[in-house]
């Protein structure tokens, strides 16, 4: 069992640099067929550089996210006096109950507002395409290793943990690609581009929809899967208006703000906070209702 945890370790480096590769050669391909398909304008390029920006000051901050990301594995595994036999079939498992966390940690990302500050960064850009995938908050690696801490409890070798969910992570950016349609039946059970678009859309019939990130059996398990039926209106419902990726990030964190302070009471702070992103006090509803009827 040494010795495959110890090749696991010398292969995640090999996942890590395969991913890249293979995620920079499709951004390629795209580049050029939508500059051959004449997509590419100043405002797609802007967006484009945006995307990109955010990903570079994410990248700043790696090696802190990483090591909590990372370490919190190895750390927890200490106090594990059980694990799971390291083999093909149990790295299969794991595979797949990572994606099944990440399909609920997503749900609850986008049900929990102050969870959704930081991904919704992700959502922001009004464009689809393999730069939107990087468009991605340096906070997400810091909180969100909480949620795959079961796999280490349950007795996966962290190494174990760490290869599914890059594995699982780096499935997800094909994804993001609007040059990619429909795929007949291997959309039965894996997410695909036309499946990920729906989630980026804005429009009222995508909202909170195809949250999976390898298999789309649990959306269709769940309730939360759409078909395509239309091209989406990408972006945030509230769109950003802005390619200065530090406006980008704090976006949302301005507008908690701004609601936390005309908040009247500690259950509206903490409403504002845990509740959903459109969550409003019932006074104020009824205000922007009356508005409505005028």
């Amino acid at each position: 069992m040494e010795e495959v945890v110890i090749k696991m370790e010398e292969h995640v480096g090999l996942v890590l640099w395969g991913i890249f590769i293979f995620s920079m050669g499709l951004a390629v391909v795209e580049f050029f067929y939508e500059l051959y398909k004449k997509k590419i304008t100043k405002w797609r390029l802007g967006e484009m550089w945006a995307s990109f920006s955010v990903f570079i000051v994410a990248q700043l901050f790696e090696k802190i996210s990483t090591f909590i990301f990372v370490g919190s594995f190895f750390v927890f595994a200490e106090f594990i006096s059980w694990q799971i036999p390291v083999n093909i079939w149990t790295t299969i498992l794991c595979i797949l109950l990572i994606d099944f966390i990440y399909y609920w940690e997503h749900v609850i990302e986008h049900k929990v507002r102050i969870l959704w500050s930081y991904h919704s960064i992700h959502h922001s850009s009004p464009i689809y395409n393999y730069t939107t995938a990087m468009r991605v908050s340096f906070i997400d690696s810091l909180i969100t290793w909480v949620f795959y801490l079961p796999a280490i409890i349950i007795g996966f070798h962290p190494y174990i943990v760490v290869l599914a969910f890059l594995l699982v992570l780096g499935y997800q950016f094909w994804l993001h690609t609007e040059i990619i349609g429909k795929l007949g039946w291997f959309e039965k059970i894996f997410m695909t581009p036309s499946q990920h678009r729906v989630h980026h859309g804005t429009d009222k019939m995508y909202l909170d929809k195809n949250f999976g990130a390898l298999l789309s059996i649990w959306d269709r398990m769940f309730g939360t899967f759409q078909e395509e039926q239309h091209k989406p209106k990408y972006g945030l419902t509230t769109q950003i208006n802005t390619i200065n990726p530090i406006k980008v990030h704090l976006f949302e964190y301005i507008n908690i703000y701004k609601d936390l302070k005309g908040a009247r009471s500690l259950k509206e702070v903490w409403n504002y906070l845990v509740k959903g992103p459109d969550w409003k006090p019932k006074r104020l509803r009824k205000q922007l209702s009356k508005n409505d009827k005028v």
